[in-house]
């Protein structure tokens, strides 16, 4: 499976959290955002034909527009996308995937002593 790029996962975020979509109702939830980056109606049109094209929505007529839905779910994306960073950038080592992750300055407190005690617990 193909990686995608941040707005392409912002698009189907939407798609997998609203069900099937059409651009006008993606567009309009991006936008709705005070802090999201201003994108033409036809950026995010083009992004979803590209999903399309790339077997991640199905694109259906539905009276002039047209409604894309999910082909890949988000779990199938989620899984993958770990697999490949796991095994391509990481080159299998589980223990730096979790050095990593645990060392993310995102992470509150808590939420790094979690991945500590996953990295023990995996010895």
């Amino acid at each position: 499976m193909e990686l995608i790029g941040p707005l392409q996962v912002k698009v189907m975020h939407h798609i997998w959290s609203r069900g099937p979509s059409t651009v006008h109702d993606v567009h309009d939830e991006l936008m709705a955002d005070p802090q999201a980056k201003r994108l033409a109606y036809t950026t995010i049109l083009t992004v979803m034909r590209n999903l399309a094209r790339r077997g991640f929505l199905d694109q259906a007529p539905d009276g002039r527009a047209h409604r894309f839905s999910a082909k890949v779910d988000e779990t199938t994306y989620k899984r993958e996308l770990l697999h490949v960073v796991r095994t391509e950038v990481f080159r299998g080592d589980l223990r730096s995937l979790l050095d990593a992750v645990a060392s993310d300055s995102g992470l509150t407190p808590e939420q790094q002593n979690q991945v500590r005690g996953l990295i023990v617990a995996a010895g």
